[in-house]
C-alpha cells in the first residue's frame, strides 16, 4: 500500500519536469517557491502542536505560502 503513494509522486515530478523544462527561469523559480511555501505550511502545521489548539483561519497557510514566495522572489531579484 505504501508503494502506491510513489506513483502519484513520480508522475507529478515527471509532469512538472516536462512542463517546466522549456519555461523561462522566472516561471520555474516561481513554481518552486510556491511549492516550497505550500510544503512549509504543511510541515509547520504538523510539527507545531500549538497549531491545533485554538481556532485557526483557513487563510493562514495561504499567507505563509505567499510570504515564502515573496521572500524567495525578493532574494532572487536582489541577488542575495
Amino acid at each position: 500500500m505504501a508503494a502506491g503513494f510513489t506513483i502519484p509522486i513520480l508522475l507529478g515530478a515527471a509532469l512538472g519536469f516536462l512542463a517546466l523544462r522549456q519555461a523561462p527561469e522566472v516561471v520555474t523559480l516561481s513554481v518552486l517557491a510556491l511549492t516550497g511555501g505550500a510544503l512549509t505550511a504543511v510541515v509547520v502545521e504538523e510539527m507545531v502542536s500549538e497549531a491545533h489548539e485554538g481556532d485557526t483561519s483557513r487563510l493562514g497557510p495561504i499567507f505563509l505560502t505567499a510570504g515564502f514566495a515573496l521572500f524567495a522572489a525578493i532574494s532572487v531579484y536582489t541577488g542575495d
